[in-house]
């Protein structure tokens, strides 16, 4: 299992939906590396709740938890697709949080192009339903648009919306 983690001052970040002309304020920002495996999911909850518990956000954890979750497994399942990087490594899926202010930035990217696709929930089946929990719990969601190196997918959160 791989987790290389990092955490900086992010000074010239720009939230989805700004005019990209101006600077956002000044925020801080976390990344974490992962491998597909099985502990993933677990070790990426565990990086957002200690990342947003540092930064004074407690009450976004639980809904930034799920939304992570959902997120890097859609990235396991579709995006990794089974492939893997030289040497008969795993490819890694990298989780990113952005603070700014009371918003939260998450993102989660993996090497694939296909972007996500929001199904009809199905009330029998076992999946399908991660992105209608990620867009009831964001603010707003989206994803990158897609090159050869693959894809974020994103969602910003704030405390005001959960309070």
């Amino acid at each position: 299992m791989t987790a290389d983690t990092a955490i900086r001052p992010a000074g010239l970040a720009l939230l989805p939906g700004g005019r990209g002309e101006e600077p956002a304020e000044s925020g801080t920002f976390a990344t974490c590396a992962l491998s597909g495996d099985l502990q993933a999911a677990g070790v990426a909850r565990h990086f957002t709740r200690s990342t947003l518990q540092g930064w004074d956000m407690p009450d976004l954890v639980d809904d930034v938890e799920v939304i992570v979750s959902e997120m890097l497994s859609n990235a396991i399942r579709h995006g990794l697709g089974g492939t893997r990087g030289g040497a008969g490594t795993p490819n890694l899926v990298g989780l990113g949080l952005l603070r700014r202010g009371r918003t939260v930035l998450c993102a989660v990217s993996d090497p694939s192009t296909d972007v996500p696709v929001v199904r009809q929930a199905d009330g029998f089946a076992e999946s399908g339903r991660g992105l209608h929990l990620i867009g009831a719990l964001s603010r707003a969601w989206g994803w990158t648009p897609p090159t050869r190196d693959g894809k974020s997918v994103w969602a910003t959160v704030s405390a005001a919306a959960c309070a």
